[in-house]
């Protein structure tokens, strides 16, 4: 008999789109998703949730397998124009690093990039938060991160509402860092 893991599951899927939901209501507060992924991939388990075949992706790091590619029914598009884009944090982005920061008839359409990185909540990179959902202003740990993503993301939402939305992800953990939050680096 088949068996399909629980990632591909209607009822997984609305479990880890909650845990998103929140992530993205709560910006910086970190999620594990360890129980609704098991030995899955998180970004795997990510995308299986948010794609179907009216959205567009970008993996040109190679981060998800070709039969899960497959499972995942979704259009692959430039990264310029891919509304979803997954990248390996560790690898420093070029300067000219292009992606849809939407337009001002359509500021929605910009990118949801999503970054796999060591580790959440520890390391040697620390983020200075702030703005809407999170009171006063709070530090997040970072490591397996490049920091050129933040500048570069910094700069892409130099022109509210224009801009992306950020995932970060570990091997089992998530927060959400949605356009309108303020990111500095603390040294």
């Amino acid at each position: 008999m088949l068996k399909i893991n629980s990632i591909w599951q209607p009822q997984t899927q609305q479990k880890i789109f909650r845990q998103l939901l929140h992530c993205f209501s709560y910006p910086g507060e970190v999620v594990s998703l360890k129980e609704q992924i098991g030995t899955d991939s998180i970004i795997v388990a990510i995308l299986s949730t948010i794609l179907d075949q009216t959205v567009t992706w970008n993996d040109e790091d190679n981060l998800i397998s070709q039969s899960d590619r497959l499972l995942l029914q979704s259009l692959l598009n430039s990264t310029e124009k891919a509304q979803y884009v997954v990248k390996n944090a560790s690898s420093t982005p070029v300067d000219d690093f292009k992606i849809n920061i939407g337009d001002l008839c359509n500021p929605e359409k910009g990118t949801t990039l999503i970054l796999q990185g060591k580790s959440l909540g520890k390391g040697d990179i620390n983020l200075h938060l702030s703005g809407p959902g999170i009171p006063h202003s709070k530090n997040i740990l970072l490591q397996g991160f490049d920091t050129h993503w933040f500048t570069l993301r910094n700069q892409w939402n130099g022109n509210f509402p224009l801009g992306v939305d950020l995932i970060l992800v570990d091997a089992e953990q998530l927060l959400a860092l949605p356009r309108t939050i303020i990111i500095s680096l603390n040294h």
